[in-house]
C-alpha cells in the first residue's frame, strides 16, 4: 500500500505495510482437560459420537472460539472441530428419551454423551449406568498424544 504526498491510497499497489508489534498467527492451545469442557459445554445437531482426541490445531481453534468476539464465528469454530474428531452414528431407539452412546474420561472427569431427540449433548447431572456400559462406550483421552 502506498499514500501519496496529497494523503490518497493507491489501492493498486501489491505492497503491505506491517505496522510495529507482534504478528503471530498462532494461539497458544487451550490444555486438553479446559477445552474438552468447553466444546462438551455445547449441544450440537445430528448424532455423533467421538473418535480421537483433540488435536494442538484443534485446541489452537477452541482458543480462538473462547477470544472470538460473536457468536455465530465461536459457534463455527467450535462445530469444525466437533464434526473433526467425531463420527456420524444412528438414531436413537426412542426419540422421546436420551440414549446413552459414549462415556469420555479424560484425568478425573467423566463426560457421558447422550443422543437426545435431533441433537448430541452431555447431560451431567445423570447417573451413569455401571452395568450397561461396553468397553466400546468408553473413550480415554490420552493427555500425552495430544
Amino acid at each position: 500500500m502506498r499514500i501519496a504526498t496529497d494523503g490518497y491510497i493507491d489501492l493498486t499497489d501489491a505492497r503491505h505495510v506491517r505496522t510495529p508489534g507482534e504478528h503471530g498467527d498462532q494461539a497458544e492451545p487451550v490444555p486438553e482437560e479446559e477445552a474438552l469442557a468447553f466444546l462438551l459445554s455445547h449441544t450440537f445437531p445430528g448424532h455423533r459420537r467421538v473418535i480421537r482426541p483433540l488435536s494442538i490445531e484443534e485446541r489452537r481453534r477452541i482458543q480462538r472460539a473462547l477470544w472470538a468476539d460473536s457468536v455465530s464465528e465461536r459457534m463455527a469454530l467450535v462445530d469444525r472441530v466437533w464434526r473433526a474428531i467425531t463420527e456420524e452414528v444412528g438414531p436413537p431407539a426412542d426419540m422421546a428419551t436420551p440414549e446413552l452412546i459414549q462415556v469420555i474420561r479424560c484425568r478425573q472427569r467423566t463426560y457421558p454423551l447422550y443422543l437426545d431427540g435431533r441433537h448430541t449433548r452431555v447431560i451431567p447431572d445423570r447417573p451413569l449406568p455401571e452395568a450397561g456400559l461396553t468397553r466400546q462406550m468408553v473413550m480415554d483421552f490420552d493427555l500425552k498424544t495430544a
